[in-house]
């Protein structure tokens, strides 16, 4: 009787005991523990770096430990399309998006984002970010190009124009060499306003500029008060002509390997970061333009509508835009 009591005790401890165990792993998906890398290549002093460290933190801390991102800034897992590419092929890597470059994974209709004039500020960007038509669209994206967006809403503050003369007209960029990044979106931009587009690094910039090489410069403001171009360019010109949707990704394969609540944290906290680094930069942008300011650097506001008439063919350069397609984005982000 003595063995057949302890044997059913011992039974039913182990049944109840197996049953817990259960329980706790079944309900408890936080005790899952995941590693995974995040590549870009900002340095470790950029705004994108001190956000990230703060929303990896928050992750960790949300999901007790069990989540642990570590960033890698400064390119340090080589090139951005080469981690972008461990990423599609199913490699445990968050990494560093751009509208233009995402949209080659398999969905080109994205590319369109990287035009010229396309929001009124940056109140409407967020707006369409949240919008249902672009949340189609990472789906598209997801299932096309085995890539999928954590948030492209890190916007960094639109592009201005630098150089040795006013740009408030467009019609002044005619015959003008302007610096421009070697990128479709650009060049279909500044070729139809006359410009002549030069390719130089950041760091032939500031002599070329110096030279006269160049007429001016584009890019946003506060990369050209880093880069000091002020010192040798007294006119800066407000054209914001591009803003440019950036963000952070992972493969698809990944994403879905995650507890779906690890999922829906690194969507949350990846989408109110990207809020985060956008009032970053613009407070910083403000700093900064009353610093060059300081430096002699005279400050133009450009001529917005004539802008965007003289750039209104940019929407027309691509067949993968539908004729419509600007008109739907700005009704998204109204």
């Amino acid at each position: 009787m003595g063995i057949s009591r302890f044997t059913r005790r011992s039974a039913s401890a182990l049944l109840a005991g197996c049953f817990f165990s259960a329980m706790l792993a079944g309900g408890s998906v936080a005790q899952e523990k995941v590693k995974l890398r995040l590549a870009h290549g900002y340095t470790p002093i950029s705004v994108e770096q001190e956000v990230l460290t703060a929303t990896t933190d928050k992750i960790r801390e949300r999901t007790n430990g069990g989540l642990d991102i570590q960033i890698f800034p400064s390119n340090e897992l080589g090139t951005n399309s080469d981690v972008v590419e461990q990423a599609v092929s199913g490699g445990d890597i968050i990494v560093f998006v751009d509208a233009s470059g995402a949209a080659e994974k398999g969905f080109p209709t994205l590319s369109i984002l990287s035009g010229p004039f396309l929001f009124d500020n940056g109140e409407q960007a967020q707006k369409f970010a949240e919008s249902p038509m672009f949340k189609e669209w990472t789906e598209e994206l997801a299932k096309k190009g085995n890539l999928r967006l954590l948030a492209l809403n890190w916007f960094d503050e639109p592009r201005d124009i630098i150089g040795d003369r006013s740009f408030a007209d467009p019609a002044a960029l005619n015959g003008m060499k302007i610096r421009l990044p070697p990128l479709d979106a650009w060049l279909h931009t500044f070729k139809p306003l006359g410009a002549i587009p030069t390719n130089l690094t950041y760091g032939e910039t500031y002599g070329a500029l110096e030279q006269g090489v160049v007429n001016g410069a584009e890019s946003s403001p506060n990369a050209i008060f880093a880069a000091k171009w002020g010192e040798v360019s007294k006119h800066l010109t407000r054209t914001g002509h591009i803003r440019p949707w950036l963000g952070y990704a992972m493969g698809e394969d990944a994403f879905l390997r995650l507890p779906e609540e690890y999922r829906a944290i690194l969507l949350e906290e990846f989408n109110e970061a990207g809020k985060l680094a956008a009032k970053t930069h613009t407070e910083r942008t403000n700093a900064n333009i009353e610093a060059m300011k300081a430096m002699g650097v005279e400050v133009h506001q450009a001529d917005i509508d004539a802008y965007r008439a003289a750039a209104a063919g940019f929407y027309t350069s691509s067949k993968d835009w539908p004729a419509d397609l600007v008109d739907q984005i700005r009704t998204a982000a109204k």
